[in-house]
């Protein structure tokens, strides 16, 4: 008996998937083969499982599998679509036939338009007369307008049927090509010792499907309110309709066996005998002593293991992330991806602007977000936007709850900094033979906006490589909340709304006054 299951379940892993499918049918008592066909064809068949339920004290007798080719479309279908192909193909005809005539009509309407020596000889002899002429000449004129009037729309007519045409020929090619396709059918015995409903179920792992996260950030107002979306692919030739989706992280595992550790042998290396010449003849003779000779060497638990060992790549087991989707939904077989809404989460975050006016001018926008929701954040893209507009798309790494992740939102364009040297001196005094250089700069950052921008800066001064090469900074104003090993600083101002700061620093560079030093400042 051949039954027909629906898809009414999907566990969408990263590149493979769990589906279920149902079905319910009215059986007699005693013994039923049921064919349950239309599967697609690379389902994973290892991976099979069949259940059924219903009716009290039914049995199930195991299962058999096999590839059956159906028929795409019917031929009935294909012979409509031909007729339709060649019902075009005559209307095109027809309506060129009646272009042609709209030509020839407005060809000779041209024609008559040219014979004014005609119309002058009459003229001439008085037999008609110039308001005559004039009324020949309009109508003549209006006729040649209407012609071409339904010769534009007999044309447009035209290339209306001709894409008629086109999509129909594409259409019945299409199916002509793939008129069959190859499909799983599985057998499975059933065995009732009274009539009834049996309801049955059948579950296997389906390649071509795949999942991944993708994120919408959007700042407002220091808010960032998180669109937690997946992005679903599935190409099992199917379109699944209602379904129960659930999205999970872990990883379907078939049977393997437990590890087990060999022992692990350490020897005293012995540098290998140099070869005598071998003489032609007694070539073999000394491969087979040599390979006799190395075998006697080792222990003999050595002979059986392996020249090296190749570790085992180790998952993480804990366990796995799920999302189950409250709402059933359509998920057409297709290569682009259909996306569905995991959760919509509001987080405070932390935003300051950055600059390094060393590097560029450009300060950007930074935002500090910690993981406060019920949720973790699976490593996946993130389209940015800030005040509605779109900054762009980045890869964000997991973040588990809890935990701390910082994000660009792009360059700020409405502050302004901008970085100037304002000493560079060289002493004219030398202290044993010691030549002394010093350098200043200024930072001005400007914050127009009407809020308190929280704004960091960083720059440096340069780190010596050599014993006799001293850099030392002389003054900074304001002093830097940090000064790394490297001799990089930083600052952390807060500027209110219309105002501007000053960042100066000055350091000096002490060398032999021989010594020619690369690397210094050019500014």
């Amino acid at each position: 008996m051949f039954i027909t299951t629906k898809v009414q379940k999907a566990t969408i892993y990263r590149d493979t998937a769990r589906i279920t499918r149902t079905a319910s049918v009215d059986l007699e008592a005693g013994r039923t083969i049921l064919e349950i066909g239309g599967l697609p064809a690379d389902l994973e068949l290892y991976s099979v499982k069949t259940r059924a339920f219903g009716v009290p004290g039914a049995k199930l007798e195991g299962f058999s599998s096999k590839l059956v080719f159906l028929e795409k479309v019917s031929d009935m279908e294909i012979r409509e679509l031909a007729a339709a192909v060649d019902q075009l193909s005559q209307q095109i005809q027809a309506q060129q036939s009646r272009i042609a005539a709209v030509n020839a009509r407005i060809e000779h309407l041209d024609n008559l338009l040219k014979e004014t020596r005609s119309f002058a000889f009459g003229l001439t002899n008085q037999k008609i007369t110039i308001a005559q002429h004039i009324e020949t000449i309009n109508s003549i004129s209006t006729e040649r307008e209407k012609a071409l009037s339904e010769k534009s729309e007999l044309q447009l007519a035209l290339i209306d049927l001709q894409n008629q045409f086109a999509a129909k020929k594409k259409e019945l090619d299409q199916l002509n090509s793939q008129q069959k396709m190859t499909a799983c059918q599985i057998d499975l015995p059933v065995i009732l010792p009274e009539a009834g409903a049996l309801s049955v179920e059948l579950s296997y792992l389906q390649p071509g499907c795949s999942w991944e996260p993708a994120y919408d950030f959007s700042l407002q107002d220091g808010k960032l309110d998180i669109l937690y979306t997946a992005s679903v692919t599935q190409e099992s030739g199917e379109n699944w309709q209602d379904v129960a989706l659930e999205l999970s992280t872990s990883v379907p595992r078939g049977y393997s066996e437990l590890p087990e550790l060999n022992p692990w042998y350490l020897q005293k290396y012995s540098p290998p005998a140099p070869r005598l010449p071998a003489s032609p003849g007694r070539k073999e003779l000394f491969m087979k002593s040599d390979v006799l000779s190395s075998a006697a060497a080792m222990p003999e638990e050595m002979l059986s293991m392996d020249a090296g060992y190749d570790e085992a790549e180790v998952n993480n087991l804990g366990a796995a992330t799920r999302f189950k989707l409250t709402q059933k939904v359509n998920l057409p077989s297709q290569p682009s991806p259909s996306r569905f809404t995991i959760s919509n989460i509001k987080l405070d975050v932390e935003e300051d602007r950055f600059t390094i006016p060393r590097l560029s001018e450009e300060v950007f926008r930074r935002v500090k977000l910690t993981n406060t929701s019920d949720l973790v954040f699976l490593e996946g893209s993130a389209a940015l936007y800030a005040d509605e507009a779109y900054v762009g798309t980045i890869a964000i790494p997991f973040i588990p709850q809890g935990g701390e992740y910082q994000l660009n939102f792009g360059t700020d364009e409405r502050v302004e900094v901008k970085r100037e040297i304002i000493r560079q001196t060289a002493s004219g005094k030398f202290l044993q033979d010691k030549r002394v250089k010093s350098y200043g700069y200024q930072i001005t950052i400007s914050n127009p906006t009407e809020e308190t921008l929280s704004v960091v800066v960083q720059d440096q001064i340069p780190v010596s490589q050599h014993e006799e090469i001293k850099v030392r900074l002389d003054k900074a104003e304001p002093n830097p909340d940090k000064k790394d090993d490297l001799n990089r600083m930083t600052w952390k101002l807060s500027l209110p709304p219309k105002t501007k700061k000053l960042v100066q620093f000055q350091f000096v560079i002490e060398a032999p006054a021989d010594m020619e030093i690369r690397g210094l400042p050019r500014d």
